[in-house]
This record gives structure tokens, sequence and C-alpha cells, in this order.
């Protein structure tokens, strides 16, 4: 028995919020159908605010026999205080998704729009526990500089794709409240999601400042890698407290022209259950870790793969009683940002 990982996003779902409501905010429910079993529910995604087309960022890692088909069923439904909506379903044999160009495959979804999901073999490789602080971070809220109102930032993580050309969304913090300072909230990232356990696969990290109807502002970023993070931490560990922030900050750069957009500064990344002896035990670096050029453009999620119809879904199109639609994979903004509570 082998396990994958599942991942999925979706693109232009039906708006089901109601008229004048604004615009639905999607989740999805995973369950797994086997050959002569009923389905079983491995899990829901997190909820992401007024989108018609999200990216989640919640993994699922699911028991799976080669040889034995198996599938696995995604039912998007808006979240609402007077009972959720259903807004499209879809079907997935995962021996197909596996196959596929990339590991994914996209499905014209029962209700409208487009379900895709990504199926990767999945191995426990450890996780980093991770804590991020920002210094002057620059916005344009608030007559383009940050005067009348303070922003809500948040940041997201992308690893590069097995392609080597794209960037995949692997993690999104919660904001912190209406400042240009922020402390993140400490978080725990399993490596084998993270980086496949590659300690130096290139990373994206990038900021934004929160906007309720999803067009966050991008307020930046840097590209690194978890060792990059790991020696960046220990570097300031090294130094006075009062000089360690500047000595081992990360330079946050925006466009095309790279203009600084404030620093970051790694307050923990410590790998925990890794075989081999983590680099955060090394003895700590005499010069501060070099940052990686910011790249001249902002990364690109994987273009979408080519669609096939979708079957219906009887289990899972079950009726309940009870930043703008993501840009065409050659665009050149970065990735969309979307913030789940």
């Amino acid at each position: 028995m082998s396990k994958v990982q599942v991942s999925l996003y979706a693109r232009n779902l039906p708006n089901v919020a109601g008229l004048f409501k604004g615009t639905s905010d999607p989740y999805a429910i995973v369950k797994k159908l086997t050959q002569g079993g009923s389905p079983v529910e491995i899990g829901r995604t997190e909820v992401v605010k007024n989108t018609l087309s999200p990216t989640w960022t919640k993994r699922f890692i699911v028991d799976y026999e080669l040889g034995h088909t198996t599938f696995l069923s995604f039912a998007v439904y808006d979240k609402t205080d007077k009972g959720d909506k259903p807004m499209g379903s879809a079907m997935f044999n995962i021996a197909n998704v596996l196959a596929a160009k990339g590991n994914t495959k996209g499905k014209h979804a029962k209700g409208g729009g487009t379900i895709f999901v990504k199926i990767q073999k999945y191995e426990e490789k450890g996780t980093l526990r991770l804590q991020l602080k920002g210094i002057e971070l620059k916005s344009t809220e608030g007559l383009g500089l940050g005067i009348l109102t303070r922003p809500n930032p948040f940041f997201e993580i992308h690893k590069r794709s097995i392609s080597g050309s794209n960037w995949d969304l692997v993690h999104r913090s919660a904001p912190v409240k209406n400042t240009l300072d922020p402390v993140f909230s400490e978080a725990v990232i399993d490596l084998g999601t993270l980086c496949r356990g590659k300690l130096d696969l290139p990373l994206f990290i990038r900021i934004f400042a929160h906007d309720k109807k999803g067009k966050h502002e991008d307020m930046g970023g840097f590209e690194t890698s978890v060792n990059g993070l790991v020696a960046a931490k220990n570097f300031s560990s090294t130094q006075d407290i009062n000089q360690a922030d500047l000595a081992s900050a990360f330079t946050l750069r925006i466009g095309k022209n790279k203009k600084e957009m404030g620093q970051v500064v790694v307050l923990r990344a410590d790998l925990i259950g890794m075989e081999t002896v983590a680099r955060s035990q090394d003895p700590a670096p005499s010069e501060p870790p070099k940052q990686d050029p910011a790249p001249s453009e902002p990364p690109k999620q994987d273009p979408a793969p080519t669609i096939a119809a979708a079957p219906i879904v009887p289990e899972v199109a079950v009726a309940y009683t009870p930043p703008a639609p993501a840009p065409a994979p050659h665009s050149p903004q970065p990735p969309p940002a979307y913030y789940a509570p």
C-alpha cells in the first residue's frame, strides 16, 4: 500500500451566491470510492472568499494500492450562513491522474466550471516549523503610502514545479491585521508537500495585503529554499538582537525594476523528523546567506491540462438543505492570492 498526495483548484465556477449577494465562497469535499465500497469522506478544503476560481492550499494524503481501481470525487459548495449551495462536482480515477502530464487532469464540473486535480506519490519527509516577520513593508493602500489605512499582510509559499518552469502554491498564511511590521503566526509545513524532501528546491515567498473582495495587493517577494530559510535563522541567532534583523533579512522586490518593498526576517526555521542531520543543527555560518536574485517575472502557475468531460457523480452532487478570477497561465502577474479564514 502506497500513499499519494492530492491537491486541487477550480476555474470559472458558477456564482450561486444570489442576486446582490456578491461572489460565492467555495470549498470542496473530497471522497474516496473503491470498487464494491461506499464513498468515504477524506476531508474538506478551506473556504476561499469571494472567488469563482479558487486555488486551495489544503493537501490530502490518500492510501492507494497500485492495480486497484480507486476514484476520488470532489464536490464544491458555496459556504453560506443559511445552508451551503452546490457549485459543481467531478470524479477522477487516481491511476489516470498519476499517468497524466504533470500528474494533473481537469474536468468540466457538473454544474459548471472546471475542476483540476493534481496527484503525486507521497513519502513522509518530516516537517518545517517556520515563522516569518516583516520589517517596514511598503503598501500602496491609503493615498499610495499606507497613511490612512494599514494593510493586513499575509504570505504565500510557492515551490518550483517538477517541470522546472512554473510554480505550485503550497502554503498560505493567515493575515496579520493593520500593520507594516507583521509577525506571522508559526506554521508547521510538511516537507514532502513543501519541497519533496529536497531542501535546495527553489521556493518563492510573496507577501500580499489582504482585500475582502479578493483583489489582494502584491507587496513583493523573494526566492529562497528550505536550506536558505534555515541558514538565515542560524545566522540571525548569532548576531546582536538589535542587528540580527538587518543582517539576515530577505529583501522583498516587485516588478521588472525589482523595486524594494521592505524586508522579511526568519524568526524560526526548524527541521523536524528528518532522517539526516538537519542543517539547522550545523554550526552557524559566519556570513549571512546569499539571497537569490529576484526573478524578472513573478512565479507562474502550471498551465491548465487538457480537459476531459466529467461523468455525473450522484454521490457528490447532493443537494444541501441545511484576486478576481485567476489569470491565464501565460499572464505575467503573480500567482492568484486568496485568503481562507
